[in-house]
């Protein structure tokens, strides 16, 4: 790496004093009377990672906040920015054969959605803003700036859903200064799927975690005044709350309601056992699943049978490991959870610890089934509920289900019913929004490190590399060829270093193409083949030397 010698690109410093003329000049009220959203109207806008037909939280989750903020009695104007991604990338995420080609159509889906499943009409303002989806990464990133998908006169509160993931490679206005008040809603644990990558080598994967981890710091501190943890099962944020703000659709409760008294001519509530559903992804429960059961049919002698229902990538592999185990599990395929076929289950049995909140948990709650599930921070809104039973250990869990198969769920009183609605949720959401803070603006460090980020996140190396780089909707502008200040080689090999534990090592040629691009370095590729190879001599070398250690002399 210490061969390539020093790349000029464009100071930090000087961006760290500048103000913007682009942003507009906010009223010198407090944050604590822009964090009240009781009382009076105001304009709210959700801006997420995710868009129906995608069935994954962050698209039903922030499409259900903005309905039924939008219904409250202040009368809030609800804007909801979507994600609109190519029709020829739209099979990567939506069932097979669904494409849309406008903008309108897929708008019309996502209104009849909600007036099929809520059974009214919405009035909420829909916004598109353009982004790409990466395998490598399983998400869709933006190309440009979503703030600009919102009028200037409209942007007033900002709900980022998932804001480090909409800011990693954010180059855009400050989120700050561009709306009056930003909340930063957290949805998904990505310390625990990088650490739990294991098509990884345990190095890359504790590198990977620890980037993420402060990279996620930075960007809420950057960019969000206030931020509200679903739950405890992700890592710390400055700013923050945690609060389960997410409630289910009244269908489920109104199902639930249901199932309190007996049919009238005799029989039980429920006809039948246990079921799971979720995504067909070892990571999503699945390998707890299947060796809880396993101890469970040592333990009492009885192969519990068991529906599955859900689709995915590892369906087949863990069909086949089911097979050779020889559990009683029967696979059902992808169903919604409100379908009829799910009323008679008395039992879901949920041991996921990959989430941060789960939304089936809590439908099945509503439904007035019996939830098993395990002692995690993701699980300790639900534990307040008389039909939730957690368990710690192996033999608690065969515990909680043989309790749960002898004995009839608790039918849910009115109160508990009201807390598991997103009328109660949207009520969490004012209270968690709200900030006591009587300044005016972020902190003086908090928008240093915002105007760093954003300034860092345009330099040329990081476009050629980051998501989206590879389609850009624009012409790329010419490169300066004079001005800003050398990188030394210490930050270059850091940058080689970093890259590769973030992405393996393919990243390493997009690394050395970015720099013969815009560095102006003959040769790149391979001398950052060989700095690579070099690395992976040292880590080979290392390992091989813990191993001896480990193991002992030889006898």
């Amino acid at each position: 790496v210490g061969c390539m010698g020093p790349i000029r690109v464009p100071s930090v410093l000087t961006a760290l004093t500048r103000p913007d003329p682009s942003l507009p000049k906010l009223k010198t009220v407090t944050l604590s009377q822009r964090s009240d959203l009781r009382g009076k109207s105001r304009n709210i806008c959700i801006i997420t990672t995710a868009s129906l037909p995608w069935m994954t939280g962050t698209a039903v989750n922030p499409l259900l906040r903005a309905v039924y903020l939008a219904r409250r009695k202040e009368r809030h104007a609800v804007t909801l920015c979507l994600p609109w991604i190519e029709p020829a990338e739209q099979h990567h995420i939506f069932q097979k054969g669904v494409v849309y080609e406008r903008r309108e159509d897929l708008e019309h889906y996502i209104r009849d959605w909600v007036r099929t499943h809520l059974g009214f009409s919405t009035s909420i303002k829909i916004t598109w803003w353009e982004g790409i989806y990466l395998p490598a990464y399983g998400s869709i990133f933006p190309i440009g700036d979503p703030s600009l998908s919102v009028p200037v006169e409209e942007r007033d509160v900002a709900v980022l859903e998932e804001p480090e993931h909409l800011t990693w490679f954010h180059q855009g206005m400050k989120w700050c200064e561009a709306f009056s008040y930003v909340v930063g809603i957290i949805h998904t644990n990505y310390w625990s799927y990088a650490i739990n990558d294991h098509q990884s080598t345990l190095p890359a994967r504790i590198g990977r975690a620890y980037v993420l981890k402060t990279l996620n710091v930075w960007c809420t501190r950057s960019y969000c005044h206030r931020v509200i943890k679903l739950s405890d099962a992700v890592q710390d944020f400055p700013n923050s709350v945690t609060m389960n703000i997410h409630g289910v659709r009244n269908r489920f409760i109104n199902i639930g309601a249901s199932r309190v008294h007996r049919p009238w001519f005799g029989g039980m509530r429920f006809s039948k056992g246990a079921y799971f559903i979720g995504k067909a992804l070892w990571a999503k429960g699945y390998t707890q699943l299947f060796n809880l059961l396993k101890f469970y049919r040592e333990a009492t002698g009885v192969n519990l049978p068991l529906d599955v229902y859900g689709s995915g990538p590892d369906l087949n592999l863990i069909k086949a490991k089911v097979a050779e185990e020889g559990l009683a599990w029967t696979f059902k395929g992808p169903l919604d959870h409100a379908h009829p076929n799910t009323h008679e289950y008395k039992i879901m049995i949920n041991p996921s610890l990959s989430d941060v909140v789960c939304t089936t948990s809590a439908e099945a709650l509503a439904m007035g089934k019996i939830v098993v599930c395990a002692d995690h921070p993701s699980n300790e809104f639900f534990r307040t509920f008389p039909n939730c039973q957690i368990y710690k250990t192996d033999v608690e869990f065969c515990h909680q289900l043989a309790h749960s198969i002898a004995t009839d769920p608790v039918p849910l009183s009115e109160d508990d019913r009201y807390r598991l609605s997103w009328e109660a949720a949207i009520e969490r959401f004012y209270d968690s929004s709200y900030t006591s803070s009587h300044r005016h603006r972020q902190l003086r460090v908090d928008r240093i490190l915002a105007r760093a980020h954003n300034h860092m996140a345009s330099w040329p190396i990081l476009r050629e590399t980051g998501p989206g780089c590879g389609k850009p909707k624009k012409a790329p502008e010419p490169t300066p060829k004079r001005g800003g200040e050398a990188v030394s080689l210490r930050t270059f090999g850091m940058l080689v270093v970093l890259a590769s534990i973030l992405k393996g090592p393919e990243i390493v040629d997009r690394v050395a193409e970015a720099l013969e691009k815009v560095g102006g370095v003959d040769g790149a590729k391979e001398r950052v083949g060989k700095a690579s190879g070099k690395l992976w001599e040292m880590g080979e070398e290392a390992r091989r030397k813990a191993g001896r250690i480990a193991n002992g002399p030889k006898k």
